[in-house]
């Protein structure tokens, strides 16, 4: 067993780049995960702001996977005024406070099925999906093809949860070379093509949005088998949905890492009540897998195994490091961050996470 004062050296680490609010809870977590090693461990992550970056180098808006296809000179101008329209309609009550979750959800279904029926208008062809994706380049956080091929290289199984679009999602990870059918498997809404002209012309069941994600059971898939021993789960999103990406799945320990990127003061305590681990903001842009902090390095050599090294990946990509740009915050949020949407509901386009 990993000594008690090796897993401290650990959260004291994150404390430097993220926020804790129940620091037993997540020592209690991490010296779980970390003694019962890689065997036992799996990934639940969500795509869209979480393995992709918030903002691109140039602090635009970084597209999503519905926003990828909305922007393709393939589609109309007229389908892109009418997914501007949908996100005008149903983005104020997705972010209302005065509704619950329960009552939000027949308006998020209605949300995403305009959208689809909209996008099967535009009769796109399965192999329009590969020059679309092209069209549009994505920003992948930085390291991350590091982290990706390491539970590669440990057979990690690495669950993409998304409400976006599966068929984008995977041509995206493919043309930046970091799709991996033996450990990796989409969870995501999923095009389908008429098997004669190759056109989409419906959206396989079940449909997910942001606040169903919980519902999606994984134990009929094939995927199952690759988990179904694995007790113990990192789980990394930005919305508070993404909360729930492992309720389907039989797990002991779920260790929870958060992305706050917009309004942190109003939502800071949200997130910590939800997440064990919060991340405020996009981070800096040279960070990832460099591990050029002196912290980590020093950490590293103290505690290397492969167990160490997984988890250090996972929050040396997924966290800011201590800038000048963070300050003047109770919160260390970057006063140069746009406020914005957590999600991809800000996209002059269709829903998707």
């Amino acid at each position: 067993m990993l000594s008690s004062q090796k897993v401290q050296h650990f959260i004291d680490f994150i404390k430097k780049h993220s926020k804790l609010k129940n620091v037993d809870a997540t020592h209690r977590k991490l010296e779980k995960i970390l003694d019962d090693g890689l065997e036992n461990l799996q990934i639940v992550c969500d795509f869209d702001c979480t393995m992709t970056r918030y903002f691109t180098p140039n602090r635009e808006r970084n597209p999503g996977s519905h926003k990828i296809l909305s922007s393709s000179s393939r589609l109309t101008e007229e389908f892109k005024k009418e997914t501007d329209k949908l996100c005008e309609d149903y983005y104020p009550i997705e972010i209302d406070k005065t509704l619950t979750k329960e009552e939000k959800i027949p308006y998020m279904i209605e949300w995403w099925e305009k959208a689809h029926e909209l996008l099967l208008g535009q009769r796109i062809n399965k192999n329009d999906i590969k020059e679309m994706v092209a069209e549009t380049p994505v920003e992948m956080r930085p390291g991350l093809d590091v982290l990706i091929r390491k539970c590669k290289d440990n057979d990690i199984p690495f669950l993409i949860f998304s409400a976006g679009i599966a068929n984008v999602i995977e041509e995206v990870l493919i043309t930046k070379n970091l799709y991996y059918s033996n450990n990796m498997h989409i969870v995501s809404n999923q095009m389908g093509f008429n098997s004669e002209t190759g056109i989409c012309d419906h959206f396989k069941v079940p449909l997910i949005h942001i606040f169903n994600k919980s519902e999606i059971m994984l134990k009929d898939s094939p995927y199952y088998k690759t988990i179904e021993n694995r007790r113990n789960v990192i789980l990394l999103g930005d919305s508070i949905g993404d909360i729930h990406m492992a309720d389907g799945i039989q797990h002991e320990i779920c260790l929870t890492i958060g992305f706050l990127n917009h309004d942190v003061e109003d939502y800071i305590d949200t997130y910590l009540e939800t997440f064990d681990i919060v991340v405020v903001d996009d981070g800096p842009m040279d960070i990832g897998c460099r591990v050029e902090n002196d912290d980590f390095t020093q950490l590293k050599n103290r505690m290397f195994d492969e167990v160490i090294s997984i988890i250090l990946l996972f929050l040396m990509i997924f966290v800011q490091s201590d800038s000048p740009r963070y300050s003047k915050s109770k919160y260390s949020y970057s006063q140069n961050t746009v406020p914005s949407c957590n999600n991809l509901y800000t996209e002059l386009a269709a829903p998707g996470l």
